[in-house]
């Protein structure tokens, strides 16, 4: 149970007869017990699918429509009353919250962060389900969090200006980590410095504020530490860069996988890191889990082995039948990380290296331009083939040197053939696009050929 029938009467001050023991916002999701809240989206109402969560299950419903009935809550906005629940729930507990975000890698770093913790701390550590770390997802996440959680993660993303400050008040983290910035939902801002700036209302919490964890390396470095003591924060801890406090020291591969001896706040480290791009997240994530917990860098490092990566999010598959390496970075894409995992493919020596891309949206007016400019990239790094589909990546391919050129399709549901068609024992292929281009078809194509 997360809220009882007295919390719920309290909260929303009418007589309620349920306790819930959890809340959906999909009525596909609805089951025995639930809270379903019938938020109004942009391409569908809740409000139709309330009869749905009900039959499924639920034990009650929220409606800013009027409706006569015991299982209903009836409010004047449903979105707030998701927020009264979650302030409710948060005021019930007594964690440490850590909030993630950035342009590229806060949901792998937010993952990476629970994934050590939990291995050392069991049952006191909660994290956000999947990417919900939208003004709708993160209160829900927020909403069902168990009061006696000792450590909350919470990854918050947004699309504009302002969003991330009402993430925080909401959830007031008392370490704010940014993973990355770059030109990712270049759409909705006019410059990457707009989206930096936007990235720093992580700091801009009224209460906590112990630490922030920045990228050394990252152009806007001063201003992000620059905005963190003006916000208070007591404490700024870097990765990435040689002076950094958390930094690799060395890297060896073997058998696919990359050893790593690192310092963390000058104690030296030494963890196998399952994925190679996954080092740069380890080194927010190791910094962060340290300074929640207490727990000594190395014990925390021991973890790393054993995550793995959701699907989509970069994962490299071995198909022994014919020799394939799949990596699988299907769930999303931007100029700057799918570079860099053009990189990561040029280091499979002795195997013909395959790009499979689809569009990289939300770039802004210079979207056409980055498109055309990639071809560069294939060229230095040496990827032998391209296939692409979508409109954008028409353009990359229109680009390309006719001996690089696989084959080009409107979507993704129609390049799969011609990519299956096409591939050779012994190739190492990346596929990549941003998630709406539905790339993950083409990866679970390519799992399933004889």
């Amino acid at each position: 149970m997360i809220f009882s029938k007295t919390e719920l009467s309290d909260i929303f001050g009418q007589a309620i007869s349920e306790n819930i023991n959890d809340i959906c916002i999909n009525s596909n999701d609805a089951k025995p017990g639930d809270l379903f809240i019938a938020l109004k989206g942009e391409k569908s109402d809740g409000h139709n699918f309330i009869d749905q969560a009900l039959n499924n299950g639920a034990a009650l419903a929220i409606s800013e429509k009027y409706i006569e009935s015991d299982k209903i809550i009836n409010v004047k906005s449903t979105k707030d009353a998701l927020i009264k629940l979650a302030k409710y729930n948060i005021a019930k507990c007594s964690a440490t919250y850590v909030g993630v975000t950035g342009s590229v890698g806060k949901t792998t770093t937010k993952s990476l962060i629970y994934h050590i913790l939990s291995r050392l701390l069991k049952n006191s550590v909660y994290t956000t389900k999947k990417n919900f770390n939208s003004q709708i997802g993160l209160p829900v996440c927020a909403a069902v969090m168990p009061r006696d959680t000792k450590i909350g993660i919470f990854e918050m993303g947004m699309s504009e200006a302002g969003e991330i400050k009402k993430l925080v008040d909401l959830i007031p983290p008392s370490v704010s980590i940014i993973s990355k910035i770059c030109e990712a939902h270049g759409e909705f801002f006019n410059s990457v410095w707009d989206i930096a700036k936007a990235k720093s209302e992580i700091f801009e919490t009224q209460k906590n504020r112990e630490a922030a964890i920045i990228p050394l390396d990252s152009p806007y470095a001063d201003f992000l530490k620059r905005r963190a003591i003006e916000n208070g924060i007591k404490n700024i801890f870097t990765f990435g860069a040689h002076s950094a406090d958390a930094k690799i020291i060395d890297r060896q591969f073997s058998d696919n996988k990359c050893r790593v001896r690192a310092e963390i706040l000058g104690t030296k480290t030494d963890f196998l890191c399952p994925e190679n791009f996954l080092i740069e997240n380890c080194l927010p994530a190791l910094l962060c889990a340290h300074i929640v917990s207490g727990i000594s860098p190395q014990n925390l490092a021991d973890e790393i082995h054993s995550f793995e990566l959701s699907p989509g999010r970069g994962s490299r598959i071995y198909l022994e039948d014919r020799d394939i390496i799949l990596a699988d970075d299907s769930y999303n894409a931007c100029m700057t990380s799918t570079k860099s995992a053009i990189k990561l493919l040029a280091e499979q020596k002795n195997r013909r290296k395959v790009l499979i891309l689809g569009d990289m949206l939300e770039l802004g007016k210079d979207e056409i331009h980055l498109h055309e400019n990639l071809s560069a990239t294939i060229d230095k790094f040496e990827t032998d083939i391209v296939f692409a589909c979508g409109p954008l990546a028409k353009k990359l391919f229109d680009n390309l040197r006719d001996c690089k050129k696989g084959a080009w399709c409107p979507n993704s549901a129609e390049l799969l053939e011609k990519v299956r068609g096409n591939l050779q024992n012994g190739d190492c292929i990346l596929v990549k696009g941003s998630n709406s281009t539905k790339m993950n078809l083409i990866v679970d194509a390519i799992k399933k050929s004889d």
